[in-house]
């Protein structure tokens, strides 16, 4: 039977964390090893897992480096045939990890596996997410239809967020997630990556896990923009992803006409919603290097990058 490493990112989510743990140890398959790494929590966290879950391997991060930093930590140093990245706002069903397991190591061209998602607020509860992709032409979000019918068992995704499954043979072939795209877009440049060494990504629909991320109705939610990092993320990974799997013309396409579009449908919002001025300056910062990594390839660093927004 292969073997599988449990991986959780945190940060100062206690009782989401210690949901989410109890729910991984109610589960009909039991992970080889379970780890938890700590991106510099600064609430009970560390207390809370060393009192009620002993046998948790804990890696403490003295600083936020963010979602991307901590699955290569992960993803660099695990032994089992598959590692589960996890975020721990999942409270994942008692058979998920055991229906995925199956079902990446029922075909070798799979290299991840994804649960469905649900909205665990919802009474009855709704799917929340079921897979899609980024459009190379317009860098819009094209998300898969959430009314499959009921004898489709899975969907293709190039998104792969938030309880990924991976085989270790397609982790190794493909090496380790961009850390300077720190968290939005991340996981499909990965796993535009991982499709260019033979490797495909699919959600399971009968794999379930409940997302316990409450629906914000701020104006900042709404437009996706809801801290200065996240802003200048937001204004420049679009046009990287777009750089590096699209075609000239699908660049060319979306410098011209939809970027702009992007820029002024933000920029107007935020005058619009009166948004701090760390956010406008984020943003333009982020259409900034953008356009150097078009033209010049360049990238900040994420030590750079954390420095600007002490993330």
């Amino acid at each position: 039977m292969p073997s599988v490493t449990v991986a959780i990112i945190t940060r100062n989510r206690e009782k989401l964390l210690e949901e989410c743990l109890a729910s991984i140890l109610k589960g009909t398959r039991l992970p080889e090893e379970i780890r938890v790494y700590d991106n510099a929590s600064e609430d009970g966290t560390p207390e809370m897992l060393k009192e009620k879950f002993p046998r948790v391997k804990v890696f403490r991060n003295e600083e936020n480096f963010g979602l991307s930093y901590c699955h290569n930590q992960a993803l660099s140093d695990f032994a089992t045939d598959a590692i589960l990245l996890l975020d721990d706002d999942n409270e994942v069903a008692p058979d998920m990890l055991e229906k995925l397991m199956a079902r990446l190591f029922s075909d070798e061209s799979l290299g991840i596996v994804l649960p469905l998602f649900l909205n665990a607020y919802d009474d009855p509860k709704s799917v929340c997410f079921c897979g899609g992709e980024t459009s190379l032409w317009s860098g819009r979000n094209i998300l898969r239809d959430k009314n499959f019918p009921k004898e489709q068992e899975t969907y293709p995704t190039y998104r792969v967020p938030n309880a990924t499954l991976i085989k270790k043979e397609a982790a190794q072939a493909t090496g380790l997630m961009d850390d300077r795209l720190f968290s939005t877009m991340a996981d499909e440049d990965y796993c535009r990556r991982m499709a260019k060494h033979g490797y495909r990504a699919e959600f399971l629909l009968s794999a379930v896990t409940d997302h316990k991320q409450e629906v914000k109705r701020s104006d900042a939610r709404r437009l996706g923009l809801t801290n200065p990092l996240q802003t200048y993320i937001f204004a420049r990974n679009r046009s990287v992803l777009i750089k590096r799997y699209g075609t000239l013309l699908q660049l060319i396409v979306f410098m011209l006409f939809w970027q702009p579009l992007f820029h002024v449908y933000y920029l107007f919002n935020m005058w619009r919603y009166d948004a701090p001025k760390s956010f406008l300056k984020a943003y333009w910062a982020g259409i900034g290097d953008s356009l150097r990594y078009v033209f010049g390839g360049k990238l900040p660093s994420l030590s750079e990058i954390r420095r600007r927004y002490e993330a």
